[in-house]
């Protein structure tokens, strides 16, 4: 074992774009200190952007179409009430239930999807620890909902620790909002909200520092929720955008966002400071922050607007490196890193990396075939689809957002084959809804579907107004039918609408890729990068043509620039050994290649170009 024992962190919605100016102004001296003490660096989100999705794949080392943790309702009883999701619900194994099997001992508070869970050598309290169980003015709570705590008698320690929304004192609420006596609570809810999410938080932190007192454990995680629904609440007014919010306004809520994060700080340095000197610190977000554009004509805005799939990593202590940056991580990472950590193998259907560049020295790295006890592989249909008694409308949205998110998880994944049926099954009981028959059509065209393709494009455009949005898939259709002279004639017309939002850049690049015009392909990864310099589709486009270009040392900076944002893009790895090939640097040009061919073993262009260079 590298360490004693670690302190797993996890603050929704946390960003770097933010918490770095707010190190700066030396307002989170303690997470400053894990920083500059150990290894940090942007950790990628999966799909779907779900919460409990992600922070489920961070616990599991697997994505959502493994670990069936992918909405975060469960279902919808008779009374039209919603029942959270629960621990049953997961079908992989959580690092605690892995490490439980190894003689290790976890402390768990308020991780997603623990509600009801139980493990050998581990004491859970639930994410529903801090669900008020009585209304305002009633004192003392009754205790939490069965199934918060195990082993259950622990309920008795720690149901006096739950914090009411109103003992949120005022001291605390001036840090977020210091004039918010000139707030009409009656009319301005928010205020309220705020007690709400910060006192879930309070009662988290309450908990642990309860459960470290105890000293019996290796390794402690807790969650941290509020920054999350802050963050969507008062994003806009962080950013100051006058176009969206007045400035008066603007003004109360500017620092509700930056008084949270001092919060968190306080509360990690008493966290550490409990966990005693020898315990290694491990802090993660599962997704940031992101001024988003707006979603694409005709296309419904969603709860995903205001995030961005990088969250962050900071880890120090024993065995950890100091002052060192992690570049292309993922929350499919943590998992197999933890496990390294404590001298424990991972799985081989783990498809994440271990960390190692954030090891003092190089771990040896063990694995097993799975640390799940059976092989068994789930139905996209299986019975555990949410649902309620009935067929409800409500329960028939539940089952069209939960089957969605689980369809994106698997289109990420390149399973395509699964994914087609779960966007057949939507596009025939959503019509109305453009976004699904756009991921129908572009399975359909992976897949070489073409007629099918042609017959839903065909109903996906009576919803469309003319622009880029119908544009790009009718080009996207005329190339996969080799008729490129008219795919050729609607990207110039695309080109010519000068498109900014993210995905339809995307989608043109890719346009530009295959018709192979490099000089328009560079010129449009360069606009993607002014908007977003952290775009690795970008910078590994922008290497595919400087390399198509005769600019193999440019090719190379761009195709490394990529691989840091993103681990896990393929595209990069591939243009970076034929870049270093074109350099002549060939054992190098064979380790990228290798490193390829382990992210996709059955990829044929990288296994052909391989076996070329010896």
């Amino acid at each position: 074992m590298m360490g004693k024992r670690l302190l797993l962190i996890g603050w929704e919605a946390a960003d770097w774009k933010i918490l770095h100016s707010l190190i700066d102004a030396g307002e989170m001296p303690v997470l400053r200190r894990i920083v500059e003490g150990g290894a940090s660096g942007q950790l990628l989100s999966t799909q779907p952007l779900t919460p409990v999705a992600q922070w489920t794949s961070i616990a599991t080392g697997k994505r959502p179409w493994q670990h069936r943790i992918c909405h975060p309702i469960e279902s919808i009883t008779v009374a039209n009430e919603t029942v959270p999701v629960t621990a049953a619900r997961r079908r992989s194994l959580a690092l605690w239930e892995m490490l439980a099997q190894a003689g290790k001992r976890s402390l768990i508070v308020g991780w997603p999807a623990t509600h009801g869970g139980r493990a050998e050598n581990t004491i859970i309290v639930s994410d529903r620890y801090a669900q008020p169980t009585a209304g305002p003015g009633i004192k003392p709570w009754p205790p939490a909902a069965p199934g918060t705590y195990w082993p259950e008698e622990i309920g008795v320690r720690l149901d006096g620790w739950r914090m009411s929304p109103a003992d949120v004192q005022a001291d605390i609420i001036s840090l977020c909002v210091p004039e918010w006596k000139k707030i009409d609570q009656k009319r301005d809810r928010r205020l309220g909200q705020l007690r709400v999410f910060l006192a879930a938080d309070f009662s988290h932190q309450a908990a642990m520092m309860t459960l470290l007192s105890g000293g019996n454990w290796d390794i402690a995680a807790v969650h941290f929720p509020a920054l999350g629904a802050i963050s969507r609440m008062f994003l806009a007014n962080h950013l100051s955008s006058p176009e969206s919010i007045p400035e008066a306004e603007s003004a109360l809520y500017q620092n509700v966002i930056r008084g949270t994060c001092r919060l968190l700080d306080q509360m990690l340095g008493n966290l550490v400071r409990a966990a005693g000197s020898d315990t290694a610190t491990m802090v993660v977000s599962a997704h940031g922050v992101a001024r988003c554009p707006a979603p694409p004509a005709n296309m419904r805005a969603t709860d995903d607007e205001w995030k961005s799939p990088r969250g962050i990593f900071a880890a120090c202590g024993r065995g950890l490196t100091g002052n060192a940056q992690i570049f292309g991580a993922s929350v499919l990472d943590v998992a197999p890193t933890v496990l390294t950590w404590f001298g424990l193998p991972i799985g081989d259907d783990m498809e994440g990396r271990v960390l190692v560049e954030s090891f003092v020295k190089p771990p040896e790295i063990a694995r097993i075939a799975s640390w799940e006890p059976t092989q068994s592989v789930s139905s996209p249909h299986a019975a555990e689809v949410p649902g309620a008694p009935g067929n409800s409308a409500a329960a028939a949205t539940l089952r069209g957002e939960s089957d969605w998110n689980l369809a994106q998880s698997y289109l990420e994944a390149s399973r395509y084959e699964d994914a087609l049926p779960i966007f057949e099954g939507l596009f025939r009981s959503f019509p109305e809804r453009p976004e699904l028959g756009h991921a129908l059509f572009q399975c359909q065209l992976t897949l070489r579907k073409l007629s099918e393709a042609t017959e839903t494009l065909e109903v996906v455009l009576e919803g469309l107004p003319a622009g880029i949005w119908s544009l790009l898939p009718r080009a996207e259709l005329c190339l996969a039918k080799g008729q490129i002279q008219e795919a050729r004639a609607l990207v110039n017309e695309a080109r010519q609408l000068h498109p900014t939002h993210p995905d339809a850049l995307r989608r043109l690049g890719l346009l530009l890729l295959r018709l192979r015009e490099w000089n328009a392909l560079e010129d449009l990864a360069r606009q993607a990068l002014k908007l977003d310099d952290n775009d690795a589709l970008a910078w590994a486009g922008l290497a595919e043509a400087q390399l198509r270009k005769q600019l193999a040392a440019e090719a190379t900076e761009s195709a490394l620039k990529a691989i840091q944002l993103n681990y896990y893009l393929s595209e990069a790895h591939f243009v970076l050994a034929r870049a270093l090939v074109a350099k002549g640097k060939w054992a190098q040009a064979r380790d990228a290649m290798q490193v390829l061919l382990q992210l996709q073993p059955n990829n044929r262009a990288a296994a052909t170009y391989g076996r070329r260079l010896g």
